[in-house]
């Protein structure tokens, strides 16, 4: 009797041995470390990583910057070669045809006292094909009496666009701003009672 219960403690460790070298980790086996295990519903919007929205942000807020700064020049960093658009009544019809722009749009503005300013919210990413992101944002444009001080609202709208990824770097391929005002041209008309 002793020498079986001995076998059967000893086969007892043994199994428990076993089981607990057994890896139950492996990517394959366990449904929460596997890649693929997105919901359906947020899987478009997991196609854009992090990492490349926090990019395209930058993007669009540097060129925003350096447009409302007059440093049209540095403009020319954050689009792609055939970019088209129209921002702020100024319209781009390609990298090539801004560079020659850029001296008259700068002497336009040489004499104002007039400072805009951008201000963008709830920027919105969508995949779309051939490595480019649709964007579209809302955007507000302040313009500072230089003077004065005193500060007014130019525009209320929003901003859509679309980016692309060309050696590894996010540049903009299309971006119109689309200010509200358009809409109460079109539609709102006041009437005389």
């Amino acid at each position: 009797m002793k020498i079986s219960l001995c076998y059967t403690t000893v086969i007892a460790a043994l199994l428990l041995m076993t089981a607990c070298n057994t890896r139950t980790d492996s990517r394959h086996d366990n449904p929460l470390l596997q890649s693929d295990n997105t919901p359906k519903d947020t899987a478009a919007y997991n196609d854009i990583r992090y990492r490349d929205q926090q990019q395209i942000e930058k993007v669009i807020y540097s060129f925003c910057e350096h447009f409302d700064n007059g440093t049209l020049g540095k403009c020319l960093d954050f689009m792609a070669d055939s970019i088209r658009g129209e921002i702020d009544g100024v319209k781009i019809t390609g990298r090539q045809r801004w560079a020659e722009k850029i001296e008259a749009l700068v002497k336009s503005t040489e004499d104002s006292h007039f400072q805009p300013r951008h201000i963008l919210s709830n920027m919105q990413f969508a995949p779309a094909a051939n490595d480019t992101v649709q964007i579209s944002m809302y955007a507000s444009v302040l313009w500072t009496d230089l003077l004065s001080g005193q500060i007014q609202l130019m525009s209320v709208g929003y901003y859509k666009g679309k980016m692309v990824k060309q050696d590894g770097k996010w540049l903009i391929a299309t971006l119109h701003s689309l200010p509200d005002s358009r809409l109460v041209k079109g539609f709102y008309q006041d009437k005389e009672i």
